[in-house]
């Protein structure tokens, strides 16, 4: 008997690896696949990713899609952030014509995201 989808919800790559970490030891190809994706692509772990879409849905307005777009790139730049709420057209007049809301956004994606140090040559 096929399966159906009963509801979907927009999930992190991070929470997506945590439900993984707590599933069966014994792993389809697929789900493999899938976990070792999740695992390379994840930037913070399921706790912070889910504090900064919290943050994201609830102080800059942004809704459940877009904020988990955000939290699986974790854009650290303006422009970053630009590129990945382009595709929002309801984002245009409010959001990316704004500089400091932005500006605002990329800065609470930066404190739940540990930068590397760079080494100065």
């Amino acid at each position: 008997m096929p399966r159906r989808i009963v509801s979907m919800k927009p999930l992190p790559i991070s929470e997506v690896k945590a439900l993984l970490e707590q599933g069966e030891r014994v792993r389809s190809p697929m789900v493999q696949r899938v976990y070792g994706y999740v695992t390379t692509y994840s930037k913070v772990n399921a706790e912070a990713s889910r504090a900064m879409k919290e943050e994201l849905m609830n102080v800059h307005g942004l809704d459940e899609l877009e904020a988990t777009q955000v939290v699986n790139i974790c854009p650290t730049t303006v422009e970053e952030l630009r590129a990945v709420l382009s595709g929002y057209k309801r984002l245009l007049l409010t959001v990316l014509a704004d500089e400091g809301k932005l500006l605002q956004i990329v800065e609470t994606v930066k404190k739940y995201v540990v930068m590397p140090e760079r080494s100065e040559d």
